[in-house]
């Protein structure tokens, strides 16, 4: 029961976190002026604000962000800025300043996962061969995949030698191409998905199919072309762009807020003992 408050806790707070960082800005909102650069020194940064200048003391705690055309904000010292960047500048509300540790935890709990998940692994094949069930050959193939791998994995940053051209036969001559191949294979059932999915039977399926129509012509020359004597706003890379990085966006990031609360409960799980299988439950 402790283990699983504990869990609950953890992944509680991380999705907490998360929730924060995506909704809740960088930066203080009523102590954040957004202008023009002007000029930069070392004890001040200098914003041209509707017309007029206002100069921001360079603190410990104020934290700038560059706005870009497409995308979200860059973080930025103030030695990058130069005259005419539009920036935003205010003092942090200190969860950007936990990002980079909480990350940090969670690359350490997926190292553990995963490494408890090879045990796991090691330890159903194994007991595939002793047994002898059937298809025991493929656990037989799985140990052989997982030592050459290995060390071929002993070979990557070596400039010569057995070690390096083993790396080069796994990475680059077995793996790519069998990836490859996958992917083309997959490329016939994502059609026939897309076919289906795109078979305009309702509004939400027609905004799908235009947006889709968009982005697709606006990757390719033939795109520009049909747009070119259009506005720069109405031309079709332009939109396509738009699409992907401001529309997008917001479905992107409500998917990774997902995927991290996911991983992390999976994660703790695993590192928790609580997760049920072989290597828990020591069902061989």
């Amino acid at each position: 029961m402790t283990k699983r408050r504990l869990i609950a806790l953890v992944t509680f707070l991380a999705g907490l976190y998360y929730f924060l960082e995506f909704v809740v800005p960088p930066t203080v909102p009523w102590r954040t002026v957004r202008g023009e650069v002007a000029a930069v020194s070392e004890e001040a940064l200098t914003l041209r604000v509707d017309g007029q200048t206002q100069q921001i003391p360079l603190a410990r705690h104020l934290k700038i962000y560059r706005e870009r055309p497409t995308g979200a904000p860059e973080q930025v010292e103030p030695a990058q800025l130069r005259p005419g960047d539009r920036v935003s500048a205010g003092p942090t509300t200190y969860l950007s300043d936990w990002l980079t540790s909480v990350n940090n935890f969670f690359i350490v709990l997926g190292a553990m996962a995963w490494g408890m998940g090879l045990i796991s692994l090691v330890l159903v094949h194994s007991g595939n061969i002793r047994r002898r069930r059937p298809e025991w050959y493929g656990s037989v193939m799985f140990f052989l995949a997982v030592g050459g791998g290995v060390v071929a994995g002993l070979g990557y940053g070596v400039q010569s030698g057995w070690l390096r051209e083993a790396n080069d036969v796994v990475f680059n001559y077995l793996l790519r191409p069998m990836g490859s191949t996958v992917f083309s294979l997959l490329a016939f059932h994502i059609a026939t998905a897309s076919y289906r999915a795109f078979r305009i039977r309702s509004g939400e399926a027609a905004l799908m199919m235009a947006s889709a129509f968009v982005v697709m012509l606006g990757q390719i020359p033939i795109g520009l072309w049909l747009t070119h004597s259009l506005p720069p706003y109405m031309q079709l890379p332009v939109m396509a762009q738009w699409v992907l990085y401001i529309a997008n966006s917001a479905a992107v990031r409500g998917m990774w807020f997902g995927m991290m609360v996911g991983a992390i409960a999976v994660g703790l799980r695993f590192w928790l003992s609580l997760e049920r299988g072989a290597f828990f439950d020591r069902e061989l």
